[in-house]
């Protein structure tokens, strides 16, 4: 199996992937690439497709669960300086898929553009933040995206209009494809004032994270119409545990592991947890967690 002569250099085999998520679990990836261009991004996703081969894009790693068996196909990463670039244009951000959304919100903020200071403080990506429709109560990113820049499996470089776009409840119908430039419209505001609003807003957020440095991921989101926290209590499971995964007390839908906790022990937690929500009060709680 043989990629491209000229991007064969940007291809490594069997790549652990723990590293790359929050949570340090998972095997190795069969085929591992970090592109530098859209040029390679494009070359690496067209040899992907002549090679019958799958694609996943990595993000922050914040929503991923790497199985102990590893992932079969291409990982794809676009953490790479091309492929992470914001630009300023008038009332429109700019960036690049592979941009940290703390970053593009720094950077709207710094502008005095106003419209997603209210995300500060939610992990990952720009480009995985589209797809997955990341928000806080009664707002979300979708709202302010008027366009978005897909590259196909062959390679070919396609926009996507907002009236083209569809945004619900933590989703969009980009699930399938591969973002690469994000295009906000956004309001003109005072700086200062959207810097004040920027902080507080992180603070708030963080509050409601485990302290960075532990291994947490949110494994529940807040269901549409109901208090997570409330619903975790009534079913009696705030820090329930399996082995060295647990559910956090203190921060409702977040699980945190240690040592050598398995995908396996993260997914029964889960499972456990949703099926004791449920019975208890008919809730079906949704996880955003993309398992791999």
């Amino acid at each position: 199996m043989e990629f491209s002569k000229s991007i064969q250099h940007l291809i490594r085999r069997h790549e652990p992937l723990a590293p790359y998520t929050w949570l340090q679990i998972g095997g190795p990836a069969s085929f591992f690439a970090e592109p530098n261009s859209l040029d390679e991004l494009s070359l690496l996703l067209a040899d992907a497709h002549r090679l019958s081969l799958p694609v996943r894009l990595l993000g922050g790693g914040s929503n991923i669960l790497c199985r102990e068996a590893g992932v079969d196909g291409l990982v794809l990463n676009l953490a790479t300086a091309e492929l992470s670039k914001i630009e300023i244009r008038e009332q429109r951000l700019i960036a690049r898929a592979g941009a940290q959304l703390n970053h593009v919100i720094s950077a709207a903020v710094g502008a005095g553009l106003a419209g997603v200071e209210h995300l500060a403080g939610i992990p990952g990506t720009i480009g995985g933040g589209v797809v997955s429709n990341a928000g806080v109560t009664n707002d979300d990113l979708g709202s302010r995206v008027d366009r978005v820049t897909v590259i196909d499996r062959d390679g070919t470089l396609t926009p996507v209009e907002r009236q083209q776009l569809q945004f619900g409840f933590r989703r969009s119908n980009l699930e399938d494809r591969v973002i690469v430039e994000v295009e906000l419209m956004l309001d003109s505001m005072d700086a200062v004032e959207l810097t004040r609003r920027m902080q507080t807003n992180w603070i708030v957020k963080r509050k409601s994270q485990p302290q960075s440095g532990t291994r947490t991921v949110q494994a529940f989101i807040e269901p549409d119409g109901a208090s997570l926290a409330e619903l975790l209590r009534q079913a009696a499971v705030e820090g329930l545990a399996d082995g060295e995964v647990s559910l956090s007390a203190h921060h409702p839908g977040y699980l945190c592991v240690a040592g050598q906790a398995t995908s396996d022990q993260v997914l029964a937690l889960i499972d456990q947890v949703t099926r004791a929500v449920e019975i208890r009060s008919g809730v079906q709680l949704q996880s955003p967690l993309k398992i791999w």
